[in-house]
């Protein structure tokens, strides 16, 4: 992989993990859980929790990644963009217990079922962690390609 091609990977893995959290909310299930009681199983797809009225949380979880994404690009909120792009990460990351939480509380009333992740809920962790990392470092000034070349350097 050539320099420059590294660098625009680390200059926008702020980006890379708000596009992964966009499609994670559409790949398949993103909890599901055993069916306690019963035999069969239930899904819980990312995209019911975007357009339902009941979870004002999982409007958010598409929301606060989708400004993310804007950043760069509305002046407004250039001024506050290291902020932007380390606190959204953080909130969203909360919010995908959070509703975890609600949507288990209204699968399980009835059948005792326990709620977990499936595929696309870990893939929307996954981009989660990817955006926060960059946030984080952007915000405290971390140079992550220098650091992943000191790693990548220390190994040999």
């Amino acid at each position: 992989m050539s320099e420059q091609t590294k660098k625009k990977i680390f200059d926008n893995l702020d980006v890379l993990g708000a596009i992964i959290m966009i499609v994670a909310l559409f790949l398949g299930a993103f909890y599901k859980d055993d069916g306690g009681a019963f035999a069969a199983t239930f899904t819980y797809p990312g995209y019911k929790l975007i357009f339902n009225s009941e979870y004002m949380l999982g409007t958010l979880m598409i929301a606060l990644p989708l400004i993310v994404l804007i950043t760069n690009y509305v002046d407004g909120l250039k001024k506050y963009d290291k902020l932007i792009k380390l606190v959204l990460p953080a909130i969203t990351f909360i919010f995908v217990f959070v509703l975890k939480g609600q949507v288990g509380d209204e699968v399980g009333a009835d059948t005792g079922a326990k709620l977990s992740m499936a595929l696309g809920g870990w893939i929307y962790i996954l981009g989660n962690v990817i955006g926060l990392a960059a946030g984080a470092a952007g915000f405290f000034g971390v140079n992550l390609e220098k650091k992943a070349n000191e790693l990548m350097n220390k190994k040999k």
